[in-house]
């Protein structure tokens, strides 16, 4: 590596250069916040505008900066996916505005900047990756969310379809309002259209009791046991996300200190490589 490299190098784990990108990811966020009125972004709209451009420039620059610290392998810098992740959302903010529909939804994009936050953090990262490593995992539990969701939907048009054809009418509407259900949000007003009679004298009664046992049954299964299911699954995706972060960092550890035992050993032959000249020289003079 040359010494623009190793400066480089040392610039990007400086603690005043990521407490820098970190506050411009923080500005970035609030100048994105700001364009969202109409008022205050025509009013500061050179301000918002200069902004922008430096937040864009630092981004690059900093971008830049990493590849020079790879030194003459610039493309181990992409051998990280959270670097190309970075890449790629401040690619997508140096995209030209224009007129049409398709760069405006590409300028759009520029709100991607604020996840850049979850480079900054490690425990944001840590969350994702482990988000990430649960997705397959996750199939099987979503597989059988979709079975759960397709018999009671089949139940329900069949034995409530007739009664209350607006939620349970067909097979897509029967999903739905499962799909309302299982959010626990006005659960009860669709049961008790089915288990509540007519008004009598200002009251009603229950007539039955089995739509009661249709919809508490598919929540306690549903809500319950298989959401659960998917915490469980996340919860065991972060527990080997962290074992690898430790083995990661012991393993970080163990480089550096075979690293500065390798300089003391340089360092201790350079020291013996200097007696021994020194006596070779006054040994000549002799």
């Amino acid at each position: 590596m040359n010494k623009w490299s190793i400066l480089a190098e040392r610039l990007v784990k400086h603690r005043i250069f990521n407490a820098l990108i970190f506050s411009l990811i923080l500005l970035s966020a609030v100048v994105i916040g700001i364009e969202t009125y109409a008022g205050l972004a025509e009013k500061y709209r050179t301000i918002l505008v200069f902004l922008d451009r430096l937040i864009i420039f630092f981004f690059v620059t900093e971008i830049v900066i990493k590849l020079i610290a790879r030194g003459n392998k610039p493309w181990k810098y992409f051998s990280d996916p959270w670097n190309v992740f970075d890449f790629i959302i401040v690619a997508v903010c140096l995209v030209p505005a224009g007129d049409t529909h398709f760069f405006a939804v590409l300028r759009i994009l520029r709100v991607l900047r604020i996840l850049r936050l979850i480079t900054v953090f490690p425990k944001l990262r840590l969350i994702i990756g482990a988000l990430l490593k649960s997705i397959p995992s996750m199939g099987y539990v979503i597989m059988l969310i979709g079975l759960l969701f397709y018999v009671y939907a089949i139940v329900g048009v069949f034995a409530l379809g007739q009664a209350d054809p607006l939620h349970f009418g067909d097979l897509h509407h029967a999903m739905v309002t499962l799909f309302k259900v299982l959010t626990l949000e006005g659960w009860t007003d669709i049961m008790n259209i089915h288990i509540l009679g007519p008004v009598s004298e200002g009251n009603q009664q229950i007539v039955s009791l089995w739509p009661f046992l249709y919809f508490s049954s598919f929540i306690l299964i549903g809500a319950m046991i298989i959401m659960n299911l998917f915490i469980g699954v996340i919860m065991n995706s972060m527990e080997e996300s962290q074992k690898e972060l430790a083995k990661e960092l012991k393993g970080i550890k163990h480089k550096e200190k075979n690293t500065d035992e390798l300089y003391r050993e340089i360092i201790e032959k350079l020291d013996d490589l200097n007696k021994e000249i020194r006596n070779m020289k006054m040994s000549q003079q002799k």
